[in-house]
């Protein structure tokens, strides 16, 4: 085993640069140490995938180079040498659910087996949430109420999942970080550095100590004033009382002084954290109280629209369109700019630009049989370009009108939508400036403009009058995702968070 020389803790408030700092420890050790022997690891794929992608540009490197640049699952999915058919898929929660005569749905899992462990059936849920947590899952459960549980059918679901995995040599996400804290390897390496610490759970917690004693050196960045998952089994106590040598960055280079204000008025109400000095960046800011959303002018910048709940989405979505603005749900393509997109094509097509199949498909999917013969087409080649003469004589397409006419499949809503956000100068080419997520699906981002609604749902309501301590964590982190603006709605319903 390698000697520990050394834990380096580093803090980092909104917008002060923890990765930039990370990333200019990992250049030092460079210098005289191979990119295989420097690990990377973090709670969340899309953060792993920064860290590596930084980290291959800035230093010139290939991703082969950094093999330890990784989630802690994908990273405990290598060194296990577990196969993908090894790996509980969905449709194996199907046969386990046939079996039983039970619904269960299970994991979602991405390509890459990567990221977090996520299913949308509450009995699965609660199961690995438990096991994130180290606890039975039986006693969780009579010490949560926030799931809809039959405690017999929990009973049966732990019992037959378990036999399920074992008779079909199969394992789950949790288990791969079971498997390796019993029986993995860890590499040797130089030094670890571990992203968003204070996201990790008991079990990821004892994944990267495990690492960690067969790494001379060490750096763990994170801020629990940013633990917002605890709801996920996030264990921020185990971060607030790590033992090392700290650094607090202290300068940040996103929050105005007004925001600042509000946000340090929020985080001063947590009990259990690091008390942290840091100071906002020299431009004012703005902090304006809206009764409604109808009251904001999103006419220009860049903007952040952020609730608790997904669900409250769709009513802010719905005002959006109501004002004629083009907005995305987080990182999603809206349905409009894919309908533009179509459009454009079409009226490359009119113009005498062959085009390949698979965009003709995506035209003709957006017209009805009185503007195109279903049955020509479908003798189409599927390889070829085809311009629009052939596709009339050849392949039954029947007009030649301009888009909103020709695309009759679309909505006329959407169709006055995009005629209504040309007029208005939006580029439809382009991704909107208006982004609308939850609190939780925005952590790590920021805007020029952001507007933050305090309405609460029912659970994180009774959660937030029993204990505020998560819900205060939750919109600091809304908070401090401005650059500039900061707008606050206030509550539209009795259920709210008290700013």
């Amino acid at each position: 085993m390698v000697s520990y020389n050394m834990r380096h803790i580093i803090y980092g408030p909104p917008g002060t640069g923890k990765t930039h700092t990370l990333l200019e420890h990992i250049e030092k050790f460079l210098a005289d140490t191979p990119p295989d022997k420097i690990g990377y690891f973090t709670f969340s794929k899309n953060a792993a995938r920064e860290g590596k992608d930084r980290a291959v540009e800035k230093f010139k490197l290939s991703y082969n180079d950094v093999p330890y640049f990784q989630t802690l699952h994908s990273f405990c999915f290598n060194q296990l040498g577990v196969n993908k058919n090894q790996v509980m898929q969905p449709k194996h929660y199907k046969e386990l659910s046939e079996k039983m005569k039970i619904e269960l749905e299970g994991a979602k899992q991405d390509e890459d087996y990567e990221g977090i462990f996520f299913s949308p059936d509450p009995y699965i849920q609660l199961i690995n949430l438990a096991r994130s947590k180290e606890m039975d899952p039986i006693k969780f459960h009579h010490l949560n109420n926030n799931y809809k549980i039959q405690l017999n059918k929990l009973e049966i679901i732990i019992e037959e999942l378990e036999n399920y995995k074992e008779q079909n040599g199969l394992i789950d996400f949790p288990d791969m970080l079971d498997k390796f804290i019993t029986s993995g390897e860890a590499p040797s390496l130089r030094v670890m550095f571990v992203d968003e610490a204070q996201d990790l759970s008991l079990v990821q917690w004892k994944l990267v100590k495990k690492i960690e004693e067969k790494s001379q050196d060490s750096y763990i960045s994170g801020d629990d004033d940013q633990a917002i998952y605890r709801w996920n089994g996030a264990h921020v106590s185990t971060f607030i009382n790590l033992e090392g040598k700290r650094t607090t960055l202290d300068q940040s280079r996103r929050v105005p002084q007004k925001p600042f204000a509000l946000a340090n008025k929020i985080i001063k109400k947590v009990h259990d954290r690091v008390d942290k000095e840091w100071l906002p960046k020299k431009e004012e800011g703005s902090v304006h109280y809206c009764t409604d959303l109808y009251e904001v002018d999103f006419s220009h910048g860049r903007w952040l629209v952020l609730a608790q709940a997904n669900y409250m989405l769709a009513g802010i979505g719905d005002i959006l369109d109501q004002k004629d603005l083009y907005w995305q749900r987080r990182n999603a393509t809206p349905r409009v700019k894919n309908i533009y997109e179509i459009s454009q094509k079409w009226n490359d097509l009119r113009k005498g630009i062959p085009l390949h199949y698979n965009e003709i498909n995506k035209i003709k999917l957006k017209m009805s049989k009185d503007n195109w013969d279903s049955k020509l087409f479908k003798t189409i080649i599927k390889d070829g370009f085809y311009d629009i003469d052939t596709l009339k004589e050849k392949y039954g397409l029947k007009t030649e009108a301009e888009w909103h006419v020709a695309l009759d499949q679309v909505l006329k809503t959407d169709i006055r939508k995009i005629l209504n956000l040309i007029e208005a100068g939006e580029d439809l080419n382009k991704n909107p400036r208006i982004s609308i997520s939850t609190i939780h699906g925005v952590k790590g981002n920021e805007r020029e403009n952001v507007v933050v609604t305090t309405d609460l749902s029912g659970a994180a309501f009774i959660d937030y009058e029993k204990d505020p301590q998560d819900s205060h964590r939750l919109f600091y982190v809304a908070c401090t995702r401005t650059e500039k603006n900061l707008y606050i709605i206030e509550p539209q319903t009795k259920k709210a968070y008290n700013l």
